[in-house]
Order: structure tokens, then sequence, then C-alpha cells
């Protein structure tokens, strides 16, 4: 591929409930990942005399302008803000995202129809609340870019900007991969050791400007799914517990596995 000059890069951010009571907040952790190695990227160019933009976008209530600000501390160059007062799906979220990519709008409900071009889409691999793992994807397919999920390591060759990747497979396994810009990546937990935000980074912050995009409930796009009832999981097999003393306990352990042969 030909040589670029610059790379422009967006990480996918989410605000979760860290507390069953739902009164406190943080960055999804799988995000935090995506965030730092978005970071690194830039990092390494910037060091090589390369140009990097790292944007954020984050959709959710008002309050979720707070992890848009923990991500400029960290790094990030410019953020984005789609409001909404309940919670979507992942098809309509990508959706949503996808309309109003580096718009620049401020407290509009009208969403363009085209984002601009990203080289490198990062986002967590799944939401600690959801846990669907499908918003990046589907943000993928509608950005008509390639995907490849659960990433553990990437490799940029800052003179061509191709990337070789690691995803993780079953059993331990992981399968390399060559793929040449624009490709969105979600990140697997452990990948790197997030930073936390620098003072400097904190102070200039406040001086950055969230663009925000008010979406009214009549310009949400339609649901395409409705939970219908939440429930245990049906219990396979019942357990065997082990009373007694701790030495009652192991006597009672071992011979149990031996009389199934796993001694």
């Amino acid at each position: 591929m030909s040589i670029l000059e610059s790379m422009n890069i967006l990480v996918c951010i989410k605000q979760v409930a860290t507390t069953p009571d739902g009164n406190t907040f943080a960055m999804n952790r799988f995000d935090e990942y995506a965030l730092e190695e978005a970071v690194r990227i830039k990092e390494q160019l910037l060091n090589q005399g390369r140009k990097a933009v790292v944007d954020v976008v984050s959709l959710g209530r008002e309050k979720a302008q707070e992890i848009i600000k923990r991500a400029f501390g960290i790094g990030a160059d410019n953020g984005f803000h789609i409001v909404v007062e309940r919670d979507l799906s992942a098809a309509v979220t990508a959706e949503l995202i996808y309309r109003t990519l580096g718009q620049n709008l401020d407290k509009s409900q009208e969403l363009p129809p085209k984002p601009p071009a990203y080289d490198l889409v990062l986002t967590g691999m799944i939401s600690q609340d959801a846990m669907e793992g499908q918003t990046g994807p589907i943000l993928a397919e509608l950005m008509g870019i390639a995907c490849s999920t659960g990433i553990v390591k990437i490799s940029l060759d800052s003179k061509t900007f191709d990337l070789t990747v690691e995803r993780e497979l079953d059993r331990g396994d992981r399968e390399s991969l060559g793929i040449t810009l624009p490709v969105l990546l979600t990140v697997q937990a452990g990948i790197n050791t997030p930073r936390y935000p620098t003072l400097s980074n904190l102070l200039k912050a406040g001086t950055k400007k969230i663009t925000t995009v008010t979406v009214f409930p009549d310009k949400i796009p339609g649901a395409d799914q409705t939970v219908l009832r939440f429930m245990e999981p049906a219990k396979s097999r019942s357990g065997t517990i082990i009373r007694g003393t701790t030495a009652e306990k192991a006597v009672e352990l071992f011979s149990i596995l031996k009389k199934r042969g796993v001694l």
C-alpha cells in the first residue's frame, strides 16, 4: 500500500456502572485497553515524525462526558458524545455512532448521513454490562471496513501502516493476521497496561471541546431487539459439599478423586 503521512484513529468508549446500585460509573475496562493501544500507536508515530490523531466517541447519558474527559487526560485529541437517555442494543448503538462520527455538530438531533474516514477503529471486545461483543463488528460492517476480534497484540509497520495482529482463540491458541488499513479491531483485556491520566493532560483537557449530538427519542432508529425476560441458568448437575475439618475434607476429597479414577 502507499505510505501514509498521518493516521486517524477512533476509539469507541462506554460508561458502565461499577456498583449494583448504579450510582458509580467508570469507563468500560475493555475500552481502557483499546484507548491505551491507540495512544501507544500515536506516540510511536509521533516519535518517528509522523502525525496521528486519536478521537474518542461515547454514546450515553450526559454523565458519559466524564469518561471522555478522562480519555483526554490519557492522550485522546478529540471527543464526541452522542447523548441518549436510555440503553440501546448493539445494532442501534453502532448505527448512531456510524451516522455521527466526527461531525462538527453541537446539540443537534439531525444525524448526518456519512462519517469521515478513519484508518483504524478500536473498541473493547465486550462491555462489562451487556457483554455482547457485537457493537464493534456491526460498526465495521456499516463502515465497510475489515474487522478482527479478540485482539491481544498489535504491531504497526511505521513505514506502510500495515498491521500484524494476534487474536485469541479457544484453548489458549493464537492466530496471527496481516491486515491492511482501514480496519476495526476489538481489543481483549490484558493486551497492555492502561495508564492513568497525567496532570498535564488533565489540565489541557479543560480546554478541549466535546462535540455533542443529542439524539431525541423520535430520531433513534427502530429497536431491533427487545429484552423478554431474565432467568437463572438451569443446573445441569448437582455439586457435593465436603464438610468437616481441613484434614477431614482432604481425606474425603482424596477418596472421591480416587473413586472417580482421577488419582
